[in-house]
């Protein structure tokens, strides 16, 4: 995982991660922009032309299902819980991990 302290530099991307940055951080619910936002913005670097493919057919789902998807608090569909998907549930992992590390 980044290190998500600083933000990364995203002026090397390509059009196509650029506007994935752009989808992700402005979902239309502040969780979604968080949760999808902060993965997407730290991690696109990496994301192969497949793992786009992924991202842009989860971004056409509606937030509350993604929230509850990645939450835990529904069943992800077979054709969205795709290899990105399951980063993305293990970034989120890592990162509540990490801030709430502390308080253990």
């Amino acid at each position: 995982m980044t290190n998500t302290s600083t933000r990364p530099d995203h002026s090397g991307l390509g059009s196509r991660k650029r506007q994935a940055i752009f989808r992700a951080t402005h979902r239309g619910t502040r969780e979604m922009d968080i949760l999808l936002g902060s993965f997407v913005e730290y991690e696109v670097h990496s994301f192969s032309d497949a793992e786009m493919d992924d991202l842009e057919h989860l971004m056409e789902a509606p937030d509350w299902d993604i929230y509850k998807w990645v939450t835990g608090t529904l069943s992800v569909p077979d054709n969205y819980n795709t290899p990105l998907f399951q980063r993305w549930v293990a970034y989120q992992a890592e990162k509540s991990k990490k801030q709430y590390q502390h308080i253990l």
